[in-house]
């Protein structure tokens, strides 16, 4: 009778374990669903703001850019210095209002790049064609009040404006830096560092000044009442607020992002991503953003650029690069996402080797010496960046051979 019993009791335990799983399933199913559910919601958003604009109404257009770093010292008679390169012969383009992601492991180049863009670093080749006007829908260029003072719309090269004159559209072109306590003077209040901007440029004094700080603190969620505290007082989100108020005070229209959030706890970095978005719809900004986060770059950009070693090898849509990889690297990249589902095993794609050294890159495709997929020819010639799709560009020989896997078959 007792082992009856306890026949019983292990039947119903069994039971018991299996509802709770099949619970669990269902949680995890109706988590990814919701999950898949934003992010349709998320790409239509996007497509429906992108849809009315232009296709040519660049903000920006990279064209060839290059910069190179000497390495050693210059001979009397000859120079024998070797030069390390960290962006070789990049060219991109950046939509008024969209956010263009820029992805890659560390010393792939993407923050000397978007330091190039803003003249930070000193570009030793190509050009940065920034449009100070608007284009209308016909594609012609409407009047609009640029960064050098000018009402007439124009197309300027960057590299060619002198160094004092750079200051006249650094107004409209502002950097978030990754280290939000590195780059806030701990001597200067909040209010100060909010102001100086606007001082420096002598854009605003007085009342004027004091109501412009203001505003731009309360845009960012800062509470005014803590201005006059120092950045040693606040947590790394809201230094990250500081530096943000601080890029936005003088209105600009583009933003280097450069890692805004790896410095922060996970629950920071949400808030400071919806920050962004919020301030892109209301202050109509475009944005570079430059992470390592790659479901960040996935939930915050529009389009996504994949840098190896100082060279592109695949732009696209963000839904296009995240799902339908064409390029190796790309897919190697995809598997490194986590996946939410603990019960569910992670498959990445292992690269052999090491990344090739910047100042003596192999000949050839860049990625070849890692590359599962290479061929003679890869080792032996640079791929051009190709078109396969709509908006979609690829650096590799065998693009159109491969089948390559995306987040959600890596994933599953």
């Amino acid at each position: 009778m007792s082992n009856l019993n306890s026949f019983e009791q292990t039947e119903v335990s069994i039971q018991g374990e299996a509802t709770i799983q099949v619970e669990e399933a269902a949680q995890v199913e109706a988590a990814v669903q919701v999950e898949a559910a934003v992010q349709v919601e998320a790409t239509a958003q996007t497509e429906a703001r992108l849809k009315h604009q232009p296709e040519n109404d660049h903000l920006l257009e990279i064209r060839n850019l290059e910069v190179a770093f000497p390495l050693g010292k210059k001979g009397m008679f000859r120079d024998n210095r070797r030069w390390l390169r960290a962006v070789d012969n990049v060219s991109l383009n950046i939509k008024r209002g969209e956010t263009l992601g820029l992805v890659g492991e560390s010393g792939s180049g993407k923050t000397t790049l978007g330091r190039a863009v803003l003249r930070l670093v000193e570009p030793t080749g190509g050009e940065v064609i920034y449009r100070t006007g608007k284009p209308d829908v016909s594609g012609r260029a409407r009047g609009a009040k640029n960064g050098a003072g000018s009402d007439s719309a124009r197309e300027i090269d960057l590299r060619t404006v002198p160094m004092p004159e750079m200051r006249n559209f650094w107004r409209q072109m502002q950097m978030i830096f990754q280290d939000p306590y590195a780059s806030l003077n701990p001597r200067m209040t909040v209010r100060d560092i909010i102001a100086e901007p606007l001082i420096v440029n002598g854009l605003a004094k007085g009342d004027a000044l004091n109501g412009k700080v203001m505003e731009i603190a309360n845009i960012c969620g800062l509470n005014t009442a803590w201005l006059s505290r120092y950045p040693h007082a606040f947590s790394g989100g809201q230094r990250q607020r500081i530096a943000i108020a601080r890029a936005l005070v003088m209105q600009p229209e583009f933003i280097v992002c450069d890692e805004p959030i790896s410095a922060l706890d996970v629950s920071i970095q949400a808030q400071i991503l919806n920050l962004l978005k919020e301030l892109q719809q209301s202050l109509k900004l475009t944005y570079l953003f430059i992470a390592h986060d790659l479901a960040a770059v996935a939930y915050a950009a529009d389009r996504v650029a994949v840098m190896y070693v100082g060279q592109l090898m695949e732009v696209a849509p963000t839904e296009s690069l995240y799902y339908r990889p064409r390029h190796p690297y790309t897919e190697a990249l995809m598997s490194a996402i986590p996946n939410p589902d603990p019960d569910c095993e992670m498959a990445p794609v292992l690269l052999e080797g090491e990344r090739p050294d910047p100042a003596s890159p192999p000949p050839g495709c860049r990625f070849s010496t890692r590359c599962p997929y290479a061929t003679d020819q890869c080792t032996q010639s640079v791929p051009e960046l190709q078109q396969v799709a709509q908006d979609h560009y690829v650096a590799c020989h065998r693009v159109n051979e491969l089948k390559l896997k995306g987040a959600l078959e890596l994933a599953g």
